[in-house]
């Protein structure tokens, strides 16, 4: 039977960066997951490094949004001398042409002295963009997959204890205190326990605390590969978007589906989709199809997530809810929480995002 400083259970991509810094920072690790690492809602994502829409989110989740965007360049730098497997970061900008969100994005940009362009006629000859679209030129992304891979080599490097493909089927607890995890094969014991399931962390922990709300969002995505190179800036258009790869690959999403668990695609959302995109680019009717995905985004009634203990428990711990900003947030969220376990002052007050402070959101909409 192993013994661990810190289970981390669910192996997205907040599992994953928070079981690499435990370990950075000396502590024993193992990491669980139902099915193989990164490849739920993780795997799914586009990798756009940006809030959408700042100005409707909390401060909280902005702060921590950006210091992701803060962490990221030395972060993916150091993945990839360590792994040899570069995660694609590209500061390639963002156009955002829908007439609302450019007004306001401008408006934005001003009170917060952010670098903004109004001029985006000139930087496609592909697209005609309307008069009204701005570009904020210091937007970066990241490709997931390539991002998750070197998450994986770092783990293993770092000799995190990877149990994939292992359904919990309990949470051991004696008079408040975790003590292990079962599975079908057996158990094993940690000092404590981190929950990093995403859409699935509600229903992991049962009856522990019935005031967590988190439920599945199913987003939709495709990936096309036009004969030649259109544009090299992420453009956003209301919720639908186009993400331009290093290799001339598009990736077109997304959508917004409450339906549950059901993580399938569907031909309506795929129609929406490319009919979008043709509209915006009339050259993706002629690009090759290549693949159609989906993912169960992890969606609180706040809009926040939830990172740290659980009230009346000594050694069970939150780091869900992302959303959408996911990825984004990451490495900033695994700083958080592990600074905090560790004693240590960190970039924000990890209170910010309690169970609590998702009360008072709620209260206040």
């Amino acid at each position: 039977m192993s013994n661990f400083d810190y289970i981390v259970v669910g192996g997205g991509i907040i599992g994953m960066t928070t079981a690499r810094e435990l370990a950075i920072q000396g502590a024993k690790v193992a990491l669980f997951d139902k099915g193989e690492l990164g490849k739920e809602s993780s795997w799914a994502a586009g990798g756009i490094l940006s809030s959408m829409r700042p100005w409707v989110e909390s401060p909280a989740s902005v702060a921590l949004s950006e210091q992701g965007k803060i962490l990221y360049p030395d972060y993916v730098e150091l993945l990839k001398q360590k792994t040899e497997i570069d995660s694609e970061y590209i500061q390639s900008g963002l156009v955002i042409i829908d007439k609302d969100h450019a007004a306001k994005t401008k408006e934005w940009a001003r009170d917060k002295n952010v670098n903004l362009e109004e001029n985006v006629q000139n930087i496609s000859c592909d697209i005609n963009f309307p008069n009204h679209s701005v570009l904020l030129p210091d937007i970066a992304q990241v490709r997931p997959p390539k991002l998750l891979k070197a998450l994986r080599k770092s783990l293993n490097s770092l000799s995190v204890s990877i149990y994939e493909n292992t359904k919990i089927t309990n949470l051991g607890i004696k008079n408040n205190q975790f003590q292990f995890v079962e599975f079908d094969e057996g158990k094993v014991v940690a000092d404590a326990v981190i929950i990093t399931a995403g859409a699935w962390s509600k229903s992991l922990l049962g009856n522990i605390n019935k005031e967590i709300n988190i439920k599945p969002i199913r987003g939709q995505m495709i990936c096309v590969k036009p004969e030649h190179k259109i544009l090299d800036k992420i453009v956003l258009d209301s919720s639908h978007y186009f993400i331009p790869r290093r290799d001339g690959h598009i990736l077109i999403g997304s959508t917004m589906e409450d339906v549950g668990f059901v993580n399938e695609t569907t031909e309506v959302a795929k129609e929406e989709l490319l009919e979008w995109a043709c509209s915006i680019c009339p050259e993706i009717n002629n690009a090759q199809f290549v693949r159609h995905w989906s993912g169960l985004r992890p969606s609180t009634t706040a809009n926040i997530p939830i990172i740290g203990q659980i009230s009346g428990f000594k050694s069970i711990y939150l780091n869900t809810g992302h959303f959408r900003k996911g990825i984004l947030q990451a490495p900033a969220s695994a700083k958080l929480l592990v600074d905090n376990l560790s004693g240590k002052d960190s970039f924000m007050d990890i209170e910010s995002f309690n169970l609590e402070c998702q009360k008072k959101t709620l209260e206040l909409v």
